[in-house]
């Protein structure tokens, strides 16, 4: 089986739909892309630039962002990189009201058995629980 990885581009059409012929394409290739020997990655990047495009391009608030990354983690066969650290940091970029590059940076950490963070943000890590937070 073959790999590939999808870009942002391609999530952003799925999300927003503002062209009929290539989300019916995205549409296409998400259905047939097992079928056809294609297995489908999503890397942590994509994840990350899909939100900040969401927010500052498309200006759509956290809510609507979190229901679309959301349905975005549970998309089947589709094999998502750290899909357990987005899931958390999706949570809490609603629910504590923090960056949600913030939010993975800390997860993603937590992940890795590391729980002390250096930064001159200490509002947004301040809200992750199980994260110390330090100033240099």
């Amino acid at each position: 089986m073959q790999k590939a990885f999808i870009d942002t581009s391609i999530i952003i059409r799925l999300m927003v739909k503002d062209s009929d012929l290539k989300y019916k394409a995205v549409e296409k290739l998400l259905t047939e892309a097992k079928t056809q020997g294609v297995a489908l990655y999503l890397l942590p990047v994509a994840v990350l630039e899909t939100v900040f495009v969401l927010e500052k391009v498309y200006k759509l608030d956290k809510n609507s962002i979190a229901e679309r990354v959301s349905a975005l983690l549970n998309t089947p066969d589709i094999t998502i990189e750290l899909q357990d650290v987005f899931i958390k940091a999706v949570k809490c970029y609603t629910e504590k009201n923090i960056k949600f590059a913030d939010a993975v940076m800390g997860y993603w950490g937590l992940e890795k058995n590391i729980n002390i963070v250096y930064t001159y943000d200490k509002k947004d890590f301040s809200r992750i629980p199980g994260l110390e937070v330090r100033q240099p």
